[in-house]
């Protein structure tokens, strides 16, 4: 009995210890400064923007298990029609074509200490068109929203 109480007794003080040291980091732990955001108004051409985005979804890239299935053309269309779309980014990045149309702009920044990594997809998959309120790929526009597939 002497021996569960010597057990008990020494959990007791690991325990209490624990929680010293957690209280003890807790009041002494100071988070990192953080710089503050730019929260200034950016300008930019909206209308521009939203015609970029109208000419990408009228592009039909349905992707099916069966590839044979695929237009190749809207796709093809659809990278063709970047570098026009978006100028600037084809002059500050590489842009690199990799097989199963990954595409991959390398944008070099000062330092590459601490890079990251932006990804999307350009495809969509198959649905029934007829059920849909706005042809999927007419990138109409009503109401202040653009209706199309992948939008």
């Amino acid at each position: 009995m002497q021996t569960f109480l010597y057990v008990l007794l020494g959990i007791g003080v690991a325990l209490a210890l624990l929680l010293a040291v957690i209280l003890c980091r807790t009041l002494a732990f100071r988070p990192k400064a953080q710089t503050r955001a730019d929260d200034s108004e950016v300008s930019f051409d909206r209308d521009g923007a939203v015609e970029a985005l109208r000419t990408l979804v009228r592009f039909p890239t349905v992707s099916y298990n069966d590839s044979s299935l695929e237009d190749e053309a809207a796709f093809r269309g659809l990278i063709d029609s970047l570098p026009a779309l978006y100028p600037n980014v084809f002059s500050v990045c590489t842009f690199t074509e990799l097989p199963d149309r990954a595409l991959l702009f390398h944008w070099k920044g000062k330092k590459s200490d601490a890079p990251s990594v932006m990804m999307a997809h350009y495809d969509v998959v198959p649905v029934n068109a007829e059920a849909w309120e706005k042809p999927p790929f007419d990138a109409v526009i009503e109401d202040g929203v653009l209706w199309g597939r992948g939008s």
